[in-house]
Parts: C-alpha cells; sequence; structure tokens
C-alpha cells in the first residue's frame, strides 16, 4: 500500500547535527527507534483512545446537569489532551509545537488549551452556582478550537465555513 509513497521524506531530517543537539525534539529523537509504521499506529491508538475517551464523555451528560460535573469534564477532557498528543508520534513535540503556533494556527490553539486548562481549573476547584454550565460552554469552546485548528489544513476550508456563516446569518440564499 506504501510502496509508492516515500515515508521517508514525511518524517523529520535526521542528520548528524541535529542527534548532537539535546535541545531539539523532533519525532527521530524523541522516538528514535519507532519505525514510520509504529509511529502511524501510535498516533491512530492516541487518537481513538482519545476520542473514545472524550466522546464516551457524553454518557455522563446527565451527571453535569445535576451538578456533579467531574464525571464528564475529566474524561472529555483528559481524551482531548490524549488525542492532541497523538500528533507527537508523527511529527514529534517541537514541530508539533511550531505548526500550532504558526501564524494561521495560533489563535485557535490558545483558544484550545486555554479552555482546556480552564476546563480543569474550573472542575477542581470548591462548587459555586453556575459551574455546571461554565464547564459546559468551556467544552463547547474546546470541540469549536480544535475544530477551527483542524480546518486550518484544508486549502480554503475556513473561508468556506465562513461564507457559510455569513449568507446564514444574513439570510441570502
Amino acid at each position: 500500500m506504501f510502496e509508492s509513497v516515500d515515508l521517508n521524506a514525511l518524517l523529520p531530517r535526521q542528520n548528524q547535527d541535529l542527534e548532537q543537539n539535546d535541545d531539539d525534539d523532533d519525532g527521530s529523537s524523541w522516538l528514535p527507534s519507532l519505525s514510520w509504521r509504529e509511529r502511524v499506529i501510535g498516533c491512530v491508538a492516541c487518537l481513538v483512545m482519545g476520542y473514545l475517551l472524550s466522546f464516551g464523555s457524553f454518557f455522563r451528560l446527565t451527571d453535569l446537569l445535576k451538578g456533579n460535573p467531574l464525571p464528564f469534564v475529566i474524561n472529555a477532557t483528559v481524551g482531548n489532551i490524549i488525542a492532541l498528543c497523538g500528533s507527537c508520534f508523527l511529527s514529534g513535540p517541537k514541530s508539533q509545537y511550531d505548526k500550532m503556533f504558526s501564524e494561521t494556527r495560533k489563535h485557535a490553539t490558545v483558544a484550545y488549551l486555554l479552555s482546556l486548562v480552564l476546563t480543569l481549573v474550573v472542575a477542581f476547584i470548591p462548587p459555586f452556582w453556575g459551574q455546571s454550565l461554565l464547564l459546559l460552554i468551556l467544552l463547547i469552546i474546546q470541540y469549536f478550537a480544535i475544530g477551527w485548528y483542524c480546518l486550518s489544513y484544508i486549502p480554503f476550508a475556513r473561508d468556506m465555513l465562513r461564507g457559510w456563516f455569513n449568507r446564514f446569518v444574513s439570510g441570502d440564499d
């Protein structure tokens, strides 16, 4: 299946200078003994486990609405974090960081990471009135931010979505 694709060209470059630099943590030095196939399996495994945990948390939505937000919020947020970590198998943490904070993705990345952190903070502070609603809003922000981030990898997807939204809001057919 992969015979016609040069898989090594997709991995970060491995050269003598990079391997000697301890500060560089591209995928080849972070996971040096993993083959391309093992990297893909690691990525897919993290994505599947993360999204199963995240979307499985919706079975606990009634707990959230009854005032017990922890099971729902922890499962959803930890699942999102595990899924995010899956891409490090392919490109490495440094490369992933560089992609996440590129000019076109940095706003979605900041919104996503901030909503992850705020969700966990709000979940673990003493209960207060409106906590469940706030947690639900933060989770919605998580999903919108990661969706917007993912759309940045599809050419013109964000522009198309903006156009649809503008037509919907303005009422044009």
